[in-house]
C-alpha cells in the first residue's frame, strides 16, 4: 500500500482545501494510505474527510535553529524562521523521520518549501499548481520567483488547467515534468448535498445570482459584483445576490452592503462548508474573479445544471470551452454589468446556457481524472 503525504496550509474554507478533501477521500477508497499535514489551525472541512485519512496539524516553530534568547527574539519571532530556515530544516521539523512514497505540495509557499526539503531516495515529490502565475500581482509573483529553486527540486508539477500550465512555464520554464490534471469533483456528493435546506434564508429577487468563493476581493472580485447589482437595481432590475464563503474580506462585504443600503438584496453568507443549496436556488452562478487557476465553483454549478457567467480568466475559460458552455465576459466591471443585464432581459439565453451546463458534465468524469492522478506514481 503506497503512503501518500499531502501538505497544505489548512482545511479551512477554500477551493484548494475542498479539492484536497475530495482527492484524499477518493485515494483512501482506492486503497492508499493518505496523510494530510497542515500548519494553520483551520479545520472546517475536516468533518468531510473519510475517517481513514490521517490529519497532522503542526504549528510553526518560531525558534528553529537558535537557542539564544536575544537573537531568537530579534530574528526568528513573528515567523521570520520560515524565511531563514532551509527547506531541509523545514522538512525535518514538519515531517521528521516518517516515510512516504509520494509527497505532494498541494498548496504554494510553505507547502512547496517543506516538500522540496525531502532528500529521501525513492520518494516522489510533486507540486500541485492551482494558480495562473501570469494573473498575480507583482508582489505575489515576486514571492513565487523567490521559490524557483524549491520548485526546481520537484520531480513532477501538476497544473489544474492548461492556462495555469502556461503561466507556470512562463514563470519557471519547462523542464519536461509538467502535466495538466483537472480537479477531481465528487459529482454524486455535490448533487446530494444540494438537496439539503439552506441554513440561511435569502429574500431572492426575480433574478437571483450566487458567487461561491473565498471572501478575498483582490482575486475573486466580489465588490465589483455588488456594484453591478446596485447599478442594475437602479435601472429597475429585480435582481439579488448571495456571496457564499469566508475570508479576510467578509466584514468588508457586509460593510459595503450596509453603506449602499442593499441588505434586502445582497446576502453575505459566511463560512458554509456546504454551499450547494445556495447554488441550487440561484438562477445564475457568477465568477467575477480577476484571476483563477481552475475555479471549482464554476464546475460545481454546472454539475447542478446552473447556467454560468464568468469573467475571462484562466480556468473558467477552459471549463466553459471559450464560452461554448457558459457566458464569458470581459474581465471588468463593465463586462459583468453588460453580461448580467443581457441575461436578465433574455430568459431564453439563460435556459440555453442551462442546457449547455448539463451537457458539459461529461467533462468532469471522475474515473478518467483518477487514472491520470494515480499514473503520476506508476499505478
Amino acid at each position: 500500500m503506497k503512503k501518500i503525504l499531502f501538505v497544505i496550509q489548512s482545511l479551512g474554507i477554500g477551493g484548494a482545501e475542498r479539492a484536497q478533501v475530495t482527492l484524499a477521500n477518493r485515494l483512501v477508497k482506492a486503497g492508499y494510505d493518505v496523510t494530510i499535514l497542515m500548519w494553520l489551525p483551520r479545520f472546517d472541512f475536516q468533518t468531510e474527510l473519510d475517517e481513514r485519512v490521517h490529519v497532522i496539524y503542526k504549528a510553526p516553530d518560531r525558534h528553529i535553529g537558535n537557542r539564544i534568547p536575544y537573537i531568537r527574539h530579534k530574528f526568528y519571532d513573528d515567523s521570520m524562521w520560515a524565511v531563514r530556515a532551509t527547506p531541509r530544516q523545514f522538512y525535518r521539523y514538519y515531517v521528521g523521520h516518517k516515510k512516504y512514497d509520494v509527497e505532494i505540495a498541494f498548496f504554494h509557499s510553505w507547502a512547496v518549501k517543506i516538500v522540496s526539503g525531502c532528500t529521501r531516495r525513492g520518494s516522489l515529490r510533486i507540486a500541485w499548481i492551482h494558480n495562473d502565475f501570469r494573473g498575480l500581482s507583482e508582489k505575489d509573483h515576486h514571492s513565487y520567483l523567490l521559490q524557483e529553486g524549491e520548485y526546481a527540486r520537484m520531480d513532477k508539477v501538476v497544473c489544474v488547467s492548461e492556462e495555469a500550465r502556461k503561466g507556470y512555464i512562463q514563470t519557471f520554464g519547462d523542464k519536461g515534468n509538467i502535466t495538466t490534471i483537472y480537479n477531481l469533483l465528487p459529482i454524486d456528493d455535490i448533487r446530494r448535498k444540494a438537496e439539503q435546506k439552506p441554513e440561511i434564508a435569502v429574500r431572492r429577487g426575480k433574478f437571483h445570482l450566487v458567487l461561491v468563493g473565498r471572501h478575498a476581493d483582490h482575486t475573486k472580485g466580489q465588490i465589483r459584483l455588488i456594484e453591478t447589482v446596485e447599478k442594475l437595481r437602479g435601472e429597475g432590475c429585480d435582481i439579488s445576490l448571495s456571496l457564499v464563503g469566508r475570508g479576510e474580506h467578509t466584514e468588508l462585504f457586509r460593510e459595503t452592503v450596509r453603506e449602499k443600503g442593499m441588505q434586502d438584496c445582497v446576502f453575505v453568507i459566511d463560512g458554509k462548508t456546504n454551499p450547494y443549496p445556495y447554488v441550487k436556488e440561484a438562477d445564475l452562478s457568477v465568477c467575477a474573479s480577476y484571476t483563477e487557476g481552475y475555479n471549482l465553483t464554476v464546475a460545481e454549478a454546472m454539475i447542478l445544471g446552473k447556467p454560468v457567467l464568468s469573467t475571462d480568466c484562466a480556468g473558467p475559460v477552459e471549463i466553459l470551452d471559450g464560452g461554448k458552455y457558459g457566458m464569458l465576459v470581459e474581465n471588468s466591471a463593465e463586462g459583468l454589468y453588460t453580461g448580467i443585464k443581457k441575461l436578465y432581459h433574455d430568459p431564453g439565453l439563460v435556459e440555453y446556457y442551462r442546457t449547455k451546463a448539463v451537457e458539459r458534465c461529461a467533462f468532469f468524469d471522475e474515473d478518467r481524472i483518477m487514472k491520470q492522478i494515480t499514473a503520476l506514481w506508476g499505478d
